[in-house]
């Protein structure tokens, strides 16, 4: 068991590794099999290159050329002296056959050998193998022979090795202590050696070299084998890189980011009931602990304030049934005052009493908010503004100021109907009671939200107003029939609607209070 503990250890360090460690890892190791990758197709493509052209471009040399025979003789290079000047003679060899001009393929090309050794004539003074007059110059007529690529087409044989035979001659008469004028005594058209199998032909100052340039398929086919060696490097590190980053993604990221996101889905939908786990050590690993930490600290308050939340209503409730036994009696005793005692006392004993059970029927009204029920129902736009246009209408004339209606809306909204009416009522209650001469109710829908705007002409809300005053038994006006509830009723309603109550004020130019605006906004669906 303790070798098997042990034998283990290196992998819990590597799963324990920090990101930056393991993402280096990653890197290198398939930077690696990238260089070999790559190393080996490369090395592939360059040798698939070279087969595609291989026998195109096979070498088949020296050769001389036979006018009598009109084909090519092979041969063989001698030396003459130390400083590079040759003579070609004609050999009999078996991996060598004699060539006929007229059997070539069409492709061939026959090339002055001069062009690639240097064997021939490299003391004349030119560059080295160059067939030059004394002058240093190509004669024209040999010019005129050969094409743009070097080579010489097999109907020019003759006359190419008639030219290059007679600039020899004319170059060996100016030269009679050169090497050649002891093979040559004669000039090269007179061949020296005349017995053997390559009769007429045994010695020559001009030699060839024959080849097959490739086809155009052939070429296609290298240029693209050349590319492709070429594009291997990128290729494979690109995607060495590419699997590097998504394995690292994969095995280190990507579950923890799973752990989290589903962490955070709860925790925004108050769903505390559960733990964060993940068995690594790294930053990922801290961070859910972390995570969890924060879970266990919301947990933990959620059930704090839950508890305050239930002592809060079990108080209330209590408050309010206790309040109920001695306003009865109080209520009685002032019915049996009623023409014992001055009637002035009588009449504020009572109104205080009255002041007392609205007190406790409001404490009721917000003790049962809380619980209410959201039922939302498919009702229409015109409808729901005319029930509100209604209300507007009787509790603005009450009043004694304007009310006017502005939705210009169509179809359908889901909302809590009576929900809203209330919530309209109580908004439009506040708006009155400080307007000066309008209040304005505007309705639109957002993101299918039913938003509702009620605005007045008045002073406009104070800045612990603003702060404050959804808050319950808030008043910048107290009074007997005022407790501060209004907004507070509106702000829980709107909440248990799945929406929000906003305050603010409008403000004109120069900064100037045009009056209070309270923003009602009804959610399609709960979000808590």
């Amino acid at each position: 068991m303790a070798r098997l503990k042990h034998d283990l250890r290196p992998c819990k360090r590597w799963r324990d590794a920090s990101l930056k460690t393991s993402f280096i890892a990653h890197v290198l190791v398939f930077l690696l099999v990238a260089l070999a990758g790559s190393l080996a197709t490369s090395s592939a493509f360059a040798k698939l290159q070279s087969v595609a052209t291989e026998d195109a471009r096979e070498v088949a040399g020296l050769y001389l050329y036979d006018g009598d025979r009109a084909a090519l003789v092979p041969a063989e290079s001698v030396p003459v002296d130390g400083n590079g000047a040759s003579v070609f003679v004609g050999v009999a060899r078996q991996d060598m056959a004699l060539l006929p001009l007229g059997q070539l393929p069409p492709r061939t090309w026959i090339e002055d050998v001069s062009d690639y050794r240097p064997l021939t004539l490299s003391d004349i003074g030119g560059a080295p193998g160059s067939m030059v007059t004394e002058r240093g110059e190509t004669p024209q007529e040999l010019q005129a022979l050969v094409g743009e690529d070097g080579g010489i087409a097999p109907d020019d044989m003759a006359a190419y090795d008639a030219a290059a035979r007679q600039a020899f001659d004319l170059w060996l008469a100016e030269q009679p202590a050169s090497p050649y004028a002891t093979l040559f005594p004669q000039g090269s058209q007179q061949v020296a050696g005349e017995e053997g199998p390559e009769e007429g032909l045994r010695m020559s100052p001009v030699a060839y070299y024959l080849y097959s340039p490739p086809s155009d398929e052939a070429r296609a086919l290298s240029t693209a084998f050349g590319f492709l060696t070429f594009l291997m490097f990128p290729l494979w590190f690109g995607a060495c890189i590419f699997a590097a980053a998504r394995r690292f993604y994969r095995k280190r990221l990507s579950p923890a980011l799973a752990t989290l996101d589903h962490a955070a889905a709860n925790i925004a939908a108050q769903n505390l009931d559960f733990s964060v786990a993940y068995d690594r050590n790294d930053e990922m690993g801290r961070l859910a602990r972390s995570f969890e930490t924060m879970r266990s600290s919301l947990a933990a308050s959620q059930k704090a304030l839950w508890r305050t939340a239930e002592e809060r209503k079990r108080l209330n409730a209590a408050f309010a049934h206790d309040l109920r036994t001695p306003l009865t009696v109080l209520h009685g005793k002032v019915e049996l005052l009623e023409g014992k005692a001055p009637q002035a006392d009588v009449r504020s004993l009572a109104r205080q009493v009255e002041r007392l059970e609205r007190y406790v029927q409001a404490m009721s009204t917000v003790q049962k908010l809380e619980d209410r029920p959201v039922v939302r129902t498919t009702c229409e736009r015109k409808a729901l503004a005319r029930v509100l246009g209604e209300t507007g209408n009787a509790l603005c004339a009450s009043r004694g100021v304007r009310f006017a209606l502005d939705d210009a809306g169509q179809g359908t909204v889901f909302v809590d109907g009576a929900l809203v009416e209330e919530v309209a009522a109580n908004l439009l209650t506040n708006a009155a009671r400080h307007a000066q001469e309008q209040v304005t109710l505007r309705m639109e829908t957002r993101q299918g939200d039913l938003v509702m705007a009620v605005e007045d002409d008045g002073p406009g809300f104070s800045a612990e107003a603003l702060a404050k005053g959804c808050e319950p038994f808030f008043s910048e006006t107290p009074s007997e029939d005022h407790f501060g509830l209004g907004l507070n009723i509106c702000s829980v309603l709107c909440r248990r609607h799945g929406g929000s109550l906003r305050l603010e004020n409008r403000i004109g130019e120069g900064g100037m209070k045009l009056g209070g605006c309270a923003i009602a906004r009804f959610g399609k669906e709960d979000r808590f």
